[in-house]
């Protein structure tokens, strides 16, 4: 028990000799530790948030949904399946007319977004609406104009309860409530608008079967089904029965059925958490490995300087395991400071994250409990790794012979390193100037370690922000091509197909807002190729029209014009064949056929779901004659919001749309991620502050018996410390370099493996902009520089004599 109070107190007089720089160590560790558990604990809380909010609102086990424009009776589409075998096995059925439209509000608001009537009746509900303000729609409100506003649209826009909104065709609408429901989690556009629209500029307006009827003037119509199932019934086996009950109804019934699975929001807030996962784990690692590399640093050093000790315990025959008990202990002591720093940085880390996932995904219901697994996982790397760091120079030191270990001063010295070097260099002026080159290459490893520790943090600041430049460069290249002609024009959906000689278009092109007017097909399609298939919004553009694909390669006649990132996912180059499934009319309706054709051209948009085809190619539609879809151009001296407003009153059109929607919704969306990133950010700042305060402070104190006969010789205060700026700079350039290159590397990991599981439609290519790379620069280099100030008061105040005393 003595010996075991002895070698505590001796590491305590250890801790407090150098209390700074172990408390520097510590926090490091702290802010690996913590951050790892902060940022891998938010995937937990998604996760029990997803599942709690999903079963809540009692989501659809499968879908049942007509083709654009397509409608049937009422009561029609559950009579269908209503003799099925697994019948009794539905526990929810749901009739529901589900149509684009335009919303216009109060303070200039204009969005595309839809109505959803769902049936009301006895029974469970499918896919319901969580009330947050205002009050849930009751049997009183059946038919009458009153709906229930999305959440996050109606906040984002300050729309409150009671307002009064104008939909497609001059009809008003009273909100009296804001909710949610599951598949609006998350918007994605929904049908007939464009892809990748943010919920403050798509909105989505929930009321009774009865009441949106109305609203469209569409009586007794009906477009979608939805449906819950018994647990453990097979989901499969109920699809076949559905998909057959559906084929041969008379008329048949071409619908096209879908799964809870294939919810845009629910898979995307599911994928989402491991993509996310493995990004937090890449950056929590980094951290922790530069909090190791920060802690071999200090304990080799702070071993080095008891190497005479050493030495002189194993001359008196100590045995080698007593003499590693001390540094050993010392390492212990550091790394349970800095995990139990460590558990309070995580639970700090994690007060900002929730804050910005609550924000930017606003679920119904978020659980945000104590990840005490993840807790426990970060403590145990934080443990293991700065421990390990201690164990190698203790290793090093108990191998030396201790006659060597005891010699001092120069006698000590076992080689310059690359120093010798430097006799081929001339360099002006004093021989002082060579000091900080030449501790640099006196001591590679030492230097090669901290350049490390700095290129970690530097490798993680790189990548999280890499992530923003990449998805901002591929936005600008989605936006250049989309704009690269008629940047003012609105791209205009019709709720149905239209002739093009009808009363519809012609209303359109009537208007004096609006100067030309292009007709042309918006159909969603799937392409098919052996294993393989690409989900696509498939546009047939009119000859002549004033904004065309740009076409990167082939032709932009004779087939297909696809995204040159489906063409590499489906295995294609131009002049292959592929098998695209679509809808084609006929004299009963719309069915979905599957039709051959040709790659005949590639486009340079990032988004591989957008594809093009000319009129020739467009036959087998067999829709000739008809548009569902206008590119409309303004009038000189309108624009675009003037040309939306105009065709507000316009019966049947369902939406219009300025060009660049799509990719300011996407970069809406990506602002609210970068609280993420900013978190992450902000503590490899932290991290990089912390390695180069320590690398100056421990080489301040190697170098105090040379700072003391520079300064005993008559060198100024000045010309000391600038030396010591200009060794730690060079170590910090270095690093920085180092930390550049690897931080560039592990986005281009990261961004061909974990984005493209995540967001499989937006073709992306890891981008790195100047004015990050010179932050990064900037943060590698100027932290070091400003690290020597610090030691500016030790350097005035330090006691030569005592300094170059040595007692052999």
């Amino acid at each position: 028990m003595t010996q075991i109070r002895l070698w505590l107190r001796w590491s305590w007089r250890d801790l407090r000799q150098r209390w700074v720089l172990v408390g520097a160590i510590a926090l490091v560790i702290a802010l690996g530790t913590g951050t790892y558990a902060g940022l891998l604990g938010t995937s937990a809380w998604r996760q029990q948030s997803n599942d709690a909010s999903f079963a809540l609102l009692n989501t659809h086990d499968l879908r049942v949904t007509l083709p654009q424009g397509g409608r049937t009776a009422e009561g029609r589409l559950a009579g269908a399946i209503a003799g099925i075998p697994h019948a009794s096995d539905l526990t929810g059925v749901r009739e529901r007319l589900v149509v684009p439209t335009q919303i216009a509000g109060p303070r200039g608001l204009l969005v595309p977004g839809e109505l959803v009537g769902t049936e009301t009746g006895p029974g469970p509900a499918v896919d319901g609406v969580s009330v947050s303000v205002g009050r849930a729609l009751a049997a009183a409100d059946e038919g009458k104009p009153r709906v229930i506003a999305d959440q996050a649209f109606a906040t984002k826009n300050e729309l409150p309860a009671g307002a009064e909104l104008t939909i497609s065709g001059g009809r008003r609408l009273e909100v009296v409530g804001h909710g949610q429901s599951p598949e609006y989690f998350l918007v994605t556009g929904g049908q007939g608008g464009l892809p990748f629209l943010s919920q403050k500029s798509y909105g989505v307006l929930f009321g009774s079967l009865l009441t949106v009827q109305r609203a469209i003037g569409a009586p007794g119509q009906v477009n979608d089904l939805v449906i819950t199932l018994r647990p453990g019934t097979d989901r499969d086996a109920v699809a076949r029965e559905l998909r057959e009950a559906l084929d041969t109804a008379r008329p048949s019934l071409a619908a096209t059925l879908t799964t809870r699975n294939d919810i845009d929001s629910y898979r995307v807030l599911y994928e989402d958490i491991h993509g996310d996962a493995r990004l937090w784990r890449v950056i929590a690692l980094l951290v922790l490995f530069g909090a190791a590399l920060a802690a071999l640093n200090l304990t080799t050093r702070i071993v080095e300087a008891q190497r005479r000790e050493i030495g002189i315990g194993m001359a008196l025959g100590v045995p080698t395991r007593m003499l590693a008990v001390r540094p050993l202990l010392f390492g212990v002591q550091v790394a349970m400071l800095g995990v139990g720093l460590g558990l309070l940085v995580g639970w700090a880390v994690g007060i900002p994250l929730r804050a910005v996932f609550v924000d930017m995904l606003p679920l119904p219901i978020w659980r945000t409990p104590l990840q005490v697994g993840v807790f426990a996982q970060a403590a145990a790397l934080g443990f293991v790794l700065p421990f390990a760091a201690v164990a190698w120079p203790v290793w090093r030191a108990l191998r030396v012979q201790p006659v060597e270990a005891i010699r001092v001063g120069h006698l000590a010295a076992r080689g310059g390193g690359f120093a010798p070097l430097l006799r081929r260099l001339p360099v002006p002026g004093p021989g002082y100037r060579q000091i900080p080159l030449r501790n640099l290459l006196r001591t590679p490893r030492r230097s090669a370690l901290t350049a490390i520790g700095i290129a970690a943090a530097i490798t993680t600041l790189v990548t999280t922000v890499g992530f923003l430049d990449t998805f901002r460069g591929t936005l600008d290249r989605a936006n250049d091509e989309l704009l690269h002609a008629e940047p003012d024009r609105v791209s205009v959906t019709l709720d149905s197909f239209q002739p093009l000689d009808g009363e519809v278009i012609r209303a359109v092109r009537t208007r004096p807002e609006v100067a030309a007017v292009d007709a042309g097909l918006l159909l969603p399609s799937t392409a098919r190729t052996a294993g393989q298939s690409v989900e696509l919004a498939l546009e047939v553009v009119p000859a002549g029209a004033r904004w065309t694909p740009t076409v990167v390669a082939g032709s932009g006649t004779g087939g297909l014009v696809l995204a040159r990132k489906a063409a590499d996912d489906l295995g294609l180059r131009v002049g292959d064949s592929l098998t695209i499934e679509h809808p084609q009319a006929t004299a009963t309706g719309l069915r979905t056929v599957e039709t051959t054709m040709r790659v005949a051209g590639l486009h340079p948009n990032p988004m591989r779901m957008l594809a093009y085809l000319d009129p020739a190619s467009a036959r087998v539609f067999g829709l000739t004659g008809t548009a569902n879809i206008l590119t409309v151009q303004p009038a000189g001296g309108s624009g675009s919001d003037a040309v939306r407003r105009a065709l507000l009153g316009v019966p049947h059109v369902a939406s219009a749309q300025i060009a660049r929607a799509t990719t300011d919704g996407m970069r809406s969306s990506l602002d609210e991620y970068v609280g993420i990133l900013q978190v992450a950010a902000l503590v490899t700042l932290l991290l990089a502050l912390l390695i180069a305060f320590n690398t100056t402070s421990i080489a301040v104190d190697e170098r105090s018996r040379e700072h003391a006969t520079m300064l005993a010789f008559g060198l100024p205060v000045r010309t000391v410390l600038t030396m010591t700026t200009v060794e730690t700079v060079l170590v910090g350039a270095v690093g920085t370099l180092i930390g550049v290159a690897g931080g560039y590397a592990t986005l281009s990991w990261m961004t061909a493996t974990t984005i493209p599981s995540v967001l499989p439609e937006i073709g992306v290519t890891a981008t790195l902009s100047a004015a990050t790379i010179a932050e990064a620069l900037a943060l590698g280099i100027l932290t070091v520089a400003v690290a020597p100030l610090f030691t500016l008061r030790r350097l005035r105040r330090m006691d030569i004599p005592s300094r170059l005393r040595v007692m052999e």
